[in-house]
C-alpha cells in the first residue's frame, strides 16, 4: 500500500487557523505560538504545495486563488475529524453540583451532614453557594436550593422540607435578676435581636405571645439568624430564630428558649430546582438523600412538612 502524501498536520493546522480568522496573529493566538511561529508554517506548506498560498503584501492573511481554492478542502477535513473525536469519546458526566442554601442552614444544618452525602457518593463534587438571603432561587448559578420560598416561580420544581417555626432564644443569664425573662411580657426590658430583611419576625410572635408596645427602636437589626444567634449567646438580647438552628446551642447550655410558644411562619423551608433539571440524576440523588436526611432528625419533629412538592 503506498505511502501517504501528506504535509505536515502543524503546518494545514497554521494554514486553517489563518484562513478561518483571516489574520495570522489571531491564528498565532488560537495556537499559542507566536506570528512569526505560523508565518513559518504556512511558508513550509506553500514550499510543499510549491505555490504561495496567501497574498504577503496584504495588511491581513488574504488568500491567493490557490489558497481560496484549498481551503474548503482542509476546513471541511478538520470539522470532520472534530466532530468524529468528540463522538468517539465517551460521554461526561457531570457529576459538580452547585447547592444555594442560606448561610444559618449551612452551618448549622447542612454542612454537619454534607460528610454523609460525600462519602455516599465519592464521585459528586458539591460547591455551596451561601447567601444571607433566602427567597429566590438563582437558577442562573446554581442546580439546587434549600431556600426560604416566599414566592414560588414559574418553571421551577419545589418540594417541601420542614417549616419554619419562630421561637426567641438567649442567654441563660437574662433568664436570671429582677427583670429575667418570666413571661413574654418581660421583653420590654431587654433588646431584641432581629434580622433586618425579615422585621416581620418579632412582631409575628409578639402579636402571637399578645404582648403590646414593645418598642421598635430598642433592637439590634443584623443581616443572618445565625450572627442574631451569636449576638444572643453573647447576651446583647433575646433572638428570633426561624427553625431548628439553635437546638445545639441549646442543648451545650449557650442558649436558651425562655417561652414555650412558637408560632408557625408564614413561609417554609424547600428544595427547589428547574422543573427541566429536576430528574436529572445528580440532582435526583441529592434531592433524595436531602429528604431521608430531613426524615431522620429528631430535631426537626416539630418542623416536617407532609406538604406534597409543587
Amino acid at each position: 500500500m503506498a505511502k501517504r502524501d501528506l504535509p505536515p498536520l502543524r503546518a494545514l493546522t497554521a494554514f486553517e487557523a489563518a484562513a478561518r480568522l483571516g489574520s495570522f496573529r489571531a491564528a498565532a493566538n488560537e495556537m499559542g505560538i507566536t506570528r512569526s511561529a505560523v508565518s513559518h508554517q504556512v511558508k513550509l506548506l506553500e514550499d510543499r504545495l510549491g505555490l504561495p498560498l496567501f497574498r504577503r503584501d496584504a495588511r491581513h492573511a488574504e488568500l491567493t486563488t490557490a489558497g481560496q481554492a484549498y481551503y474548503p478542502t482542509i476546513r471541511d477535513a478538520f470539522d470532520q475529524i472534530e466532530a468524529h473525536t468528540r463522538a468517539v469519546r465517551p460521554a461526561v458526566v457531570n457529576n459538580e453540583l452547585t447547592i444555594q442554601v442560606y448561610v444559618t442552614v449551612a452551618l448549622k444544618w447542612l454542612i454537619p451532614r454534607l460528610h454523609d452525602f460525600e462519602r455516599r457518593f465519592p464521585d459528586m463534587k458539591v460547591r455551596l453557594s451561601t447567601s444571607y438571603f433566602d427567597w429566590d432561587f438563582d437558577e442562573r448559578n446554581v442546580d439546587v436550593g434549600l431556600v426560604f420560598a416566599r414566592n414560588k416561580s414559574p418553571g421551577h420544581y419545589y418540594a417541601p422540607l420542614f417549616k419554619s417555626m419562630l421561637v426567641p432564644v438567649c442567654a441563660p443569664a437574662l433568664l436570671k435578676g429582677d427583670k429575667g425573662l418570666k413571661t413574654p411580657e418581660d421583653l420590654r426590658h431587654h433588646k431584641l435581636i432581629d434580622v433586618y430583611t425579615a422585621e416581620e419576625d418579632w412582631q409575628m410572635w409578639l402579636d402571637a405571645a399578645g404582648v403590646k408596645g414593645v418598642k421598635s427602636t430598642n433592637r439590634l437589626s443584623v443581616d443572618s439568624y445565625i450572627l442574631a444567634q451569636e449576638a444572643a449567646i453573647e447576651g446583647r438580647g433575646v433572638a428570633m430564630t426561624i427553625g431548628p438552628f439553635a437546638t445545639e446551642e441549646i442543648k451545650l447550655g449557650r442558649l436558651v428558649q425562655p417561652f414555650p410558644l412558637r408560632v408557625p411562619h408564614r413561609h417554609q423551608w424547600y428544595f427547589a430546582c428547574t422543573m427541566e433539571n429536576r430528574n436529572k440524576p445528580k440532582i435526583k440523588r441529592f434531592e433524595d438523600w436531602l429528604m431521608k436526611q430531613v426524615a431522620a432528625d429528631p430535631a426537626l419533629s416539630l418542623y416536617r412538612n407532609t406538604g406534597k412538592a409543587a
